[in-house]
């Protein structure tokens, strides 16, 4: 538009719209409101315009603010995964509600870590969440010192809160059977899926029918950004949870009427209207029938579950590290906590005696 503010609506189920004004796309947000789309008006562009002043003061003296708002323009933040964007940006907005007024100047001092420490210790009750703000402020003085702006980064060294090592845990059957009478077949085919391929939840559930093949799951994650080609061997678990995920498609459809019936969608995991899950609705529903279980795994520790079901099927720990972008080490723990010698022959036993009545 010809004023260079960028508005952006956020609808609410059952709540009016949200309105965010921003200096310009990619700028800092000058003004929020509820309802109708905001009309441009002198005081908006006014702030514009102190917002672009900021861009082009001294280097001690221009704000935060400023230095967020070109950070989330730069070519290390743009590549970024989009899941991890999206989680920057809003700990990008709490760092300048905080902080954005402060210039480089004041950035130079050590006296600004306590500051930073009583931000930090907001969250002290969720440590991760403690933790990912002090990860993203310093991610951003990083690519000040970077661009040269600072001399350093005072924030260095702030001791992390969540300590707790899941790097071996997994879900065993007796997790999946506590788990499973809480949650939807839709979230218990997602979680199923995610022990099956090792995929993370963005990629979990963007995961489409045509990557798939009669022998591996070749795809370019999101994760990524599409760099990056992942193979994932097609398990017999895989394969007959994909049966499974087909034929209730197919089985809820001829219980529809015909003008009501749906493709299978595009990706292997959907919601209950069989359209594709966002991974944020994804979170949710798993984390409410994870409560509902009282169940002491996370998504993330299904990773481990499908290094085990390959390690059962006859992969080496290298490759199993090679898929799952792990250190070997911390494969070989997990083969010596879950995974004998003995299970691992007696299945590729099985696999044999299966290949010659074929």
């Amino acid at each position: 538009m010809a004023t260079g503010l960028h508005i952006v609506g956020k609808k609410r189920r059952g709540k009016p719209t949200l309105w965010y004004v921003y200096a310009w796309r990619g700028g800092p947000r000058i003004h929020t409101s509820e309802g109708r789309k905001p009309v441009v008006t002198p005081q908006l562009t006014d702030a514009a315009a102190e917002k672009r002043r900021e861009r082009r003061l001294p280097a001690d003296d221009v704000s935060l603010r400023s230095q967020i708002v070109l950070f989330k323009g730069s070519p290390e933040f743009l590549r970024l995964a989009d899941s991890t964007q999206a989680n920057y940006r809003t700990w990008l907005d709490r760092i300048e509600d905080e902080f954005g007024t402060t210039t480089l100047r004041m950035w130079q001092s050590r006296a600004l870590r306590s500051d930073v420490y009583d931000w930090r210790d907001r969250w002290a009750e969720r440590p991760r969440s403690a933790d990912e703000a002090v990860k993203v402020i310093n991610r951003l003085m990083n690519w000040i010192v970077d661009r040269g702006r600072l001399s350093l980064n005072v924030l260095s060294g702030i001791d992390q809160l969540y300590e707790a090592d899941r790097s071996d845990l997994i879900w065993e059957p007796e997790h999946f059977a506590r788990f499973a009478p809480e949650a939807s077949v839709e979230v218990l085919e997602g979680v199923e899926l995610a022990a099956c391929t090792g995929l993370r939840r963005g990629d979990l559930v963007r995961l489409p029918w045509s990557v798939i093949g009669p022998h591996a799951i070749v795809w370019k994650t999101g994760k990524s950004k599409g760099k990056t080609m992942i193979t994932i061997p097609m398990l017999p678990e895989t394969r007959a949870l994909l049966d499974r995920i087909k034929a209730r498609h197919e089985g809820a459809m001829e219980a529809q009427r015909p003008h009501r019936r749906k493709p299978l969608p595009d990706t292997v995991l959907s919601n209950s209207r069989w359209q594709a899950w966002q991974p944020g609705g994804f979170g949710s529903r798993f984390n409410d029938a994870k409560r509902a279980s009282g169940l002491d795994r996370n998504l993330h520790d299904l990773r481990g579950t499908f290094a085990t079901r390959c390690m059962v099927a006859g992969l080496t720990d290298a490759e199993i590290a090679g898929i799952l972008g792990w250190d070997t080490k911390d494969v070989a723990g997990i083969r010596a906590k879950y995974v004998s010698d003995a299970r691992v022959v007696v299945a590729i036993g099985q696999r044999i005696a299966a290949a010659k009545s074929a």
